[in-house]
């Protein structure tokens, strides 16, 4: 494994960064009375998959150092992420490069021969770090199988990030958007029940569904369950949630007024939540840039309370 200096060169692309379950149920996580500033990124990673986009060619050492690089930021300090589309080369070199104190969790979704997933363990697949002394689990939960085998799933591990919280990604299928429709139910029914046992989970994943399509039934169908209030494209919301989750990036009255921003190309397929009633209504989101993801990162805050 490469170290952080034997990679100056992808050090100042990372700098260029603007960052980026059958379930056995994992023990509930004890809520406190403390109040944390959540700060969230969510990171599709295009490590191995997206050859056709300039972006994703840069090496794995390059893309390690820029997701370290945002994680360890100082001018807006994360305390949790959540990645997809991530080679396990790749998330090794990042933990191994994050600041002491991080811990992180890695599923594989998919054994590829992909030269740019170079390890031991040919893994690609999703992963969350948090800013915790511990990190209890992971667990995961398939949420659908491709005709290549690759698993669409959601993966949880408990944290304590200043307060206890259930850390969840998912990276749902691009190929039909009805089945991506029905992973989101799945994966919503099962964040439901934490929910409603009082805990504190937080979700970010490339849902593949996009949110400034209005009228569009499989949004609709596949993510109403998790919006609390409406939701949609900017100001218009053009879907009503019956769920009870705040997605950061998304339209609040009093906001800064940038919400349900494009995450690849002009759509808005990246989301982050949390519920609401775990946190203020001061949650805001951000998509930022990047130069080595065909997507936007995602990062999200949110104001948690025990």
């Amino acid at each position: 494994m490469s170290t952080r200096a034997g990679r100056s060169s992808g050090r100042a692309l990372a700098l260029a960064l603007a960052l980026a379950l059958g379930l056995t149920l994992l023990a509930p996580v004890p809520a406190t009375a403390a109040t944390v500033r959540l700060q969230v990124w969510d990171f599709n990673a295009c490590d191995q998959y997206g050859r056709n986009f300039p972006d994703c060619q840069v090496t794995p050492e390059q893309r390690a150092d820029a997701i370290a690089a945002s994680l360890g930021s100082t001018s807006w300090t994360p305390n949790a992420a959540t990645l997809q589309e991530m080679c396990r080369s790749t998330f090794d070199m990042v933990l191994a490069d994050l600041p002491p104190g991080w811990v992180g969790a890695f599923h594989s979704t998919y054994t590829t021969t992909d030269t740019r997933c170079q390890s031991t363990d040919p893994a690609w697949g999703i992963a969350v770090f948090a800013r915790s002394d511990v990190l209890t689990g992971p667990v995961h939960h398939t949420l659908g199988v491709e005709t290549s085998g690759e698993e669409r799933t959601l993966l949880c591990a408990d944290v304590t990030v200043g307060i206890g919280m259930r850390l969840c990604t998912t990276h749902l299928t691009s190929s039909s958007q009805s089945e991506a429709a029905s992973q989101a139910v799945t994966a919503d029914g099962l964040v439901d029940e934490w929910t409603a046992a009082g805990m504190l989970v937080v979700v970010g994943g490339d849902f593949n569904l996009d949110v400034r399509r209005c009228r569009n039934s499989n949004v609709s169908t596949g993510l109403k369950g998790w919006y609390t209030g409406r939701f949609g494209a900017g100001k218009t919301r053009c879907y009503s949630g019956s769920g009870g989750m705040h997605e950061a990036d998304r339209y609040r009255s009093g906001g800064d007024g940038v919400y349900d921003e494009d995450t690849l190309g002009s759509v808005k397929i990246d989301l982050v939540f949390a519920p609401g009633q775990r946190v203020a209504t001061d949650y805001a989101g951000d998509a930022t840039s990047s130069s080595v993801s065909d997507h936007d990162p995602l990062r999200a805050a949110f104001t948690a309370s025990g």
